[in-house]
């Protein structure tokens, strides 16, 4: 496991404070709070995910705040704390909380895109890219140039880069690349990419599609140096200590076929949302466990 993962990873624990007191029985709230790990642009965002907020406040008659959060470790200390009920994390963001004992429940994940896999999972990458004109073919010839990684939280934007660039090269990610940053989300770090802010990035290949849909042509303009095993889809996440009349209703929403949601469905790249749990991100909880 990578040390300064592991160290990254201990202090956005640690800002998440102790873990709030249950009530006594089941939480209620007037309010349901829902919050996403920053992907792209904040208000994008938002707005892609509309409908299942708008569908959400239908079926439950509550109010569904939309929590802004300009970093992974935010979305993680809300959860953590129990300020957030309702969350999309990143399969790493949820084995950390897993780790740390959070009381959250993983339930669904966006389908795969094709017809023949509507039912299953999806999975996505991690890729390391570059300027296709910048005449370099591996991450070896990156020795000494410059990264954008894209939170410390992050599956494929820092996570696995992190372990791949030690397998790969024999030394950790600080003292391979000349300077590493952090552009916040996959779009801006692939987009220091191609200004030439940075030699190369890690992120994950559905910002790299999206960054594609947004700018028709542009993928003409990167090279992939290297690729991850396929990572499960992000988990969506809620409250173990919600009321089970709650849960029940968010998961019909979830799981309808409601017409309204076709939309984000479109705009996210698959074709519903199908079950998850705890055992789909197994794989991801060895990698964050400490050795």
């Amino acid at each position: 496991m990578n040390p300064t993962f592991l160290k990254l990873a201990a202090l956005c624990l640690a800002a998440c404070g102790a873990a709030s007191t249950r009530a006594q029985g089941c939480d209620d709230p007037a309010v349901l709070r829902f919050a996403s790990i920053p992907k792209s642009d904040g208000a994008q965002q938002q707005q892609t995910m509309r409908p299942l907020m708008k569908e959400l406040e239908r079926v439950l008659q509550k109010r569904v705040e939309v929590a802004r959060s300009n970093s992974y470790g935010a979305v993680v200390e809300g959860v953590h704390s129990g300020n957030v009920d309702l969350a999309e994390l990143g399969p790493a963001s949820y084995a950390l909380l897993m780790e740390r004992g959070s009381p959250v429940t993983a339930f669904a994940t966006l389908s795969r895109g094709l017809q023949a896999d509507a039912a299953a999972p999806g999975t996505y990458r991690a890729v390391l890219v570059v300027r296709a004109d910048s005449g370099f073919k591996s991450i070896r010839d990156l020795r000494d140039k410059t990264l954008s990684l894209t939170d410390p939280v992050s599956t494929s934007g820092a996570l696995l880069p992190m372990q791949a660039v030690m397998k790969l090269t024999g030394r950790p990610v600080e003292t391979y690349f000349s300077r590493v940053t952090y552009a916040g989300s996959h779009l801006r770090a692939v987009e220091a990419v191609h200004k030439g802010l940075v030699h190369a990035a890690f992120v994950s290949s559905r910002r790299m599609e999206e960054y594609g849909q947004q700018k028709p042509g542009s993928g003409k303009e990167f090279a992939v140096l290297w690729q991850s095993p396929p990572i499960p889809n992000d988990p969506f996440v809620y409250r173990s200590t919600l009321c089970p009349a709650i849960v029940e209703k968010v998961r019909s929403v979830f799981f309808s076929a409601a017409p309204v949601l076709q939309p984000m469905f479109n705009e996210l790249g698959g074709r519903r949302f199908v079950p998850a749990s705890d055992a789909d991100y197994q794989s991801i909880r060895e990698l964050v466990r400490p050795q």
